[in-house]
């Protein structure tokens, strides 16, 4: 009868010795063997240095461009209003507004509403609430913001260039 060689895990060479399919630690067979290959150290830093560059170039593109402040442009000089105030006395005002540089232009500004701004701050007062300094600073601030209001981005001062009352 024939003599038969078992070979459980591995193969039977021509002089019947067993040999295994195990590899060796570190000879690469076993990185092969199991499909699995690690990238090389370029394609590693390349794949670091285009994430970077598109990380920068994103954040340029979605980062708010610097805003620089309103500068002072056109003067526009409204005509003198002759006002109303208590006890049958008068109040002649004159402002000139002051646009941002870009936004408006004397050529082109409206002077309604800012006209109507001034009847509505400064009428039925009376004089001795005009008086003061301090008095007709407060009502230039109260109209300044009121004209800013009325003009969007387009207003950069407001002065009272006439006060008189009688």
């Amino acid at each position: 009868m024939a003599s038969s060689t078992v070979v459980e895990s591995g193969r039977a060479d021509r002089s019947g010795a067993l040999k295994t399919a195990e590899a060796a630690p570190g000879d690469g067979k076993g990185d092969k063997a199991s499909g699995k290959k690690k990238p090389s150290k370029k394609v590693v830093i390349i794949l670091v240095l285009i994430l970077a560059v598109a990380g920068f170039l994103g954040y340029k593109k979605l980062m708010p461009a610097k805003v620089l402040p309103p500068q002072p442009g056109d003067v526009v000089a409204l005509d003198a209003t002759t006002l109303n105030l208590e006890g049958g006395h008068y109040l002649k005002v004159a402002i000139s507004v002051q646009l941002v540089a870009g936004k408006a232009s004397s050529t082109d500004f409206s002077t309604s509403q800012a006209a109507e701004s001034v009847i509505e701050e400064f009428s039925d007062r009376s004089v001795p609430s005009l008086s003061s300094n301090a008095a007709r600073d407060r009502l230039t601030t109260d109209l300044k913001s009121r004209i800013k209001k009325a003009y969007p981005g387009e207003v950069y001062d407001v002065f009272l260039t006439q006060f008189v009352t009688q």
